[in-house]
């Protein structure tokens, strides 16, 4: 057989991840349980660990003490890892649960503490580098999964995880994809979950809490990361289970071990198998017994014939029979019903019950007319009062509901002539000039140029001049070529100028000499009259031709 043939793998990345997730689902509770007797008690120290080496004022006198605990913590989360592997692996090859020595115990909690500490480094540097973070993940995730409890050699281990790692990448990548989606869905679900509690709990109970009266105190380290917590102790679970069937059907390139797992569903002691062919024999001897019994006896009369059409009535009659009628086929009046899906049949129920509705509706006002035009009419000179007061009661009727539609049709032919709303806009106040932290973009560039006018009028040449200037500048931002900013200079917008509007020449000439001007009248002691203001205001009309 090509070797390159055997290397390509039989199951893609989401049909592996189908696999162990259904492998998974069959697990025993003690499997399960091998898993979360290592990863429980890890997260739990990790965010206690976390949170009071945050919030402590005392952290710096036990950090190391708590450093240390932690990382047991994170050996002890390895090796019941490496467990629950050995006993998905089990599972998956028809094997029986393997019996854990004191022996295997110390090998397999050496070697993985010998190999795992070094991914708490590299995978994050391979997630930087991105390239090999596929490979670096996959092989420190293999050490779990092939950790042989029969090796004492972890150098052996070692080869072993880095020749599986190399093996199907595409697989190995599209897996490592679809556990990130998964784990970004259960990571928002719990993010929900916790953020509805408090307001669940203030519903049903009446309990008031600080995060029921501002949720946004949820966000804090300590809620990110028992979020992350809660995600991986959803989704590790699963990637274990992937590794250890990729590690599984790796290994079966060479040793065929996935036909032998295939061949053990099939496979029968021969107790079990002498013990069916007597129970086939028991129920074959029975049955034939049973046959010759019910069978009746035909009188061997060669010449004698029956007419074909008492024959037939005779068949007719014993299919008929009451013991042989549950074998004829039921009829079914609502064959074409069964045919329809449920939204269509719902649809035309609801129909049916709007059209019996209306017909009930017609058939009531029908009888009460019905009613008053024969007490009208069968009435005598006793009656009359009545049929006067049954008549003026119909005619009432039909007066209020011929008005209640006359008032409907009035109201849709005047919302139809009436005009749209005027959306009023809102007036903006206008800004203090004389303020320096005002910036031109508070008002549009008309609204700067009026109010200059409007202080030119009054004799404010001063505040005059600055609006005009500040006009000039919302014009240039409008045109993209300065940006308005609080923190900028007339300097850094004449600089700013000279980079975007360099194909405009004058239009820097120009910008200079108002920003010279406004300078010396603004931030000096020159004096300001109509004439300079009338000057300061042509060269903004000039900007504005410019652009």
């Amino acid at each position: 057989m090509n070797p390159a043939r055997r290397r390509k793998p039989d199951k893609g990345g989401l049909d592996l991840i189908e696999e162990a997730t259904h492998l998974l689902r069959e697990a025993s509770a003690a499997t399960l349980a091998t898993y979360y007797a290592g990863a429980i008690p890890f997260i739990i120290g990790f965010l206690y660990f976390c949170a009071d080496m945050s919030r402590s004022p005392f952290a710096n006198r036990y950090l190391a003490e708590a450093a240390l605990a932690t990382a047991a913590l994170f050996i002890w989360m390895k090796f019941w890892q490496a467990v629950f592997a050995r006993r998905i692996r089990a599972q998956v090859a028809g094997e029986a649960m393997p019996r854990w020595t004191f022996r295997r115990f110390v090998r397999v909690f050496i070697s993985q503490a010998v190999i795992q500490p070094s991914g708490l480094f590299l995978i994050p540097l391979a997630l930087i580098v991105t390239a090999p973070f596929g490979w670096v993940y996959a092989f420190y995730q293999n050490v779990t999964a092939l950790a042989d409890a029969d090796s004492s050699e972890t150098s052996q281990l070692v080869k072993k995880a880095c020749k599986q790692a190399s093996l199907w990448p595409g697989q190995n990548h599209i897996g490592i994809g679809i556990a990130l989606v998964f784990g970004c869905c259960i990571c928002l679900n719990c993010a929900i979950v916790f953020f509805a509690a408090p307001s669940l709990v203030k519903m049903l109970f009446g309990i008031e809490s600080t995060f029921s009266k501002s949720p946004i105190a949820m966000l804090n380290s300590t809620f990110i990361a028992t979020i992350f917590g809660l995600t991986y102790l959803c989704v590790d679970p699963i990637v274990k289970t992937l590794y250890v069937l990729r590690c599984f059907y790796g290994e079966s390139l060479q040793s065929g071990e996935d036909l032998k797992a295939d061949l053990k569903q099939f496979a029968f002691s021969s107790q079990h198998l002498a013990a069916v062919l007597v129970i086939s024999i028991l129920l074959s001897g029975g049955l034939a017994a049973r046959a010759a019994q019910s069978t009746p006896a035909v009188p061997a009369s060669s010449g004698s014939q029956v007419a074909a059409g008492e024959l037939d009535r005779r068949i007719d009659e014993v299919i008929h029979e009451r013991k042989y009628t549950w074998r004829m086929p039921r009829e079914n009046a609502g064959e074409g019903d069964s045919e329809k899906g449920i939204i269509t049949r719902f649809l035309e129920s609801m129909v049916n019950l709007t059209r019996d509705a209306l017909r009930a509706i017609w058939r009531w006002a029908a009888d009460l007319i019905r009613k008053f035009v024969e007490a009208d009419q069968t009435g005598g000179a006793g009656s009359g009062f009545g049929s006067l007061t049954s008549s003026l009661l119909l005619y009432g009727l039909l007066a209020i509901a011929l008005s209640a539609l006359g008032v409907f049709l009035f109201r849709m032919w005047r919302g139809k002539r009436t005009a749209p709303a005027i959306v009023a806009e809102e007036i903006r106040p206008a800004p203090d000039i004389a303020d320096e932290t005002i910036g031109a973009d508070q008002l549009p560039e008309d609204g700067w140029t009026k109010l200059a006018r409007e202080l030119l009028e009054r004799g404010e040449f001063r505040l005059a001049m600055r609006a005009y200037y500040l006009a000039s500048l919302a014009h240039l931002a409008g045109r993209n070529l300065i940006g308005i900013a609080r923190f900028k200079s007339n300097r850094d917008y004449e600089n700013e100028l000279r980079r975007r509007g360099h194909a405009i020449p004058s239009l820097l000439a120009v910008f200079a000499t108002n920003v010279s001007m406004f300078e010396r009248i603004w931030y000096g002691v020159h004096e300001v009259d109509r004439e300079l203001v009338h000057e300061f205001a042509a060269n903004v009309d000039k900007i504005r031709a410019g652009t």
